[in-house]
């Protein structure tokens, strides 16, 4: 007799077990976005005494590992081709792409890669190593993030001292601000 109502909660014990294993929702696996450059943009604003100049990458390519469940946990990775850099202006251009600031023929992309991602809602500060003109330094930037489970937006800008990555070239005539705007949009999608 003893046996029927330990046998009974056994089958209550297993059946609980497989219930509630059932019904426990599976953690949410990382989710690999890719950048379209087509759809997104970076831009850069540069200020000096006689004119500014705004300008913008042509081409870069990148890729966000992104949890929905641990936004804190992404991943980003990011290359820019520096030559295609563009203002409009094709003689400035060349002065931009030579030895005086970017020195593209030596350093051809600039990189950033996240080290770490703080988020709270939609905002995260994405922490991360800047590589340009031969130079890596910890950055911080704030950005605006759209996810669903197949496309991204990520939007935000900050700004560069060209000082830090020594890019020091100035002109008496028309001195150069060191603080350099950066802004972008990244729109990516699953692949």
């Amino acid at each position: 007799m003893a046996r029927a109502p330990i046998a009974r909660r056994l089958a209550l014990g297993v059946l609980l077990v497989v219930v509630l294993g059932a019904s426990a929702a599976p953690a949410a696996a990382p989710v690999h976005f890719r950048i379209q450059p087509e759809a997104s943009e970076i831009t850069f604003r540069a200020t000096s005494r006689l004119m500014n100049a705004e300008g913008h990458f042509g081409r870069f390519s990148g890729d966000v590992i992104a949890d929905p469940d641990n936004p804190a946990g992404a991943r980003i990775t990011l290359s820019i081709d520096a030559a295609s850099l563009d203002t409009g202006i094709q003689m400035r251009d060349k002065h931009l792409r030579s030895a005086d600031f970017f020195d593209v023929e030596r350093f051809p992309t600039i990189t950033f890669q996240s080290v770490r991602v703080e988020a709270s809602g939609r905002r995260a500060t994405v922490v991360g190593r800047l590589s340009l003109h031969g130079v890596t330094r910890e950055i911080a930037v704030p950005v605006d993030v759209q996810m669903t489970e197949t496309a991204l937006v990520a939007s935000g800008e900050f700004i560069v001292n060209r000082g830090d990555y020594a890019m020091n070239y100035n002109s008496l005539l028309n001195p150069i601000g060191n603080e350099v705007r950066v802004a972008f949009t990244f729109r990516a999608r699953v692949p």
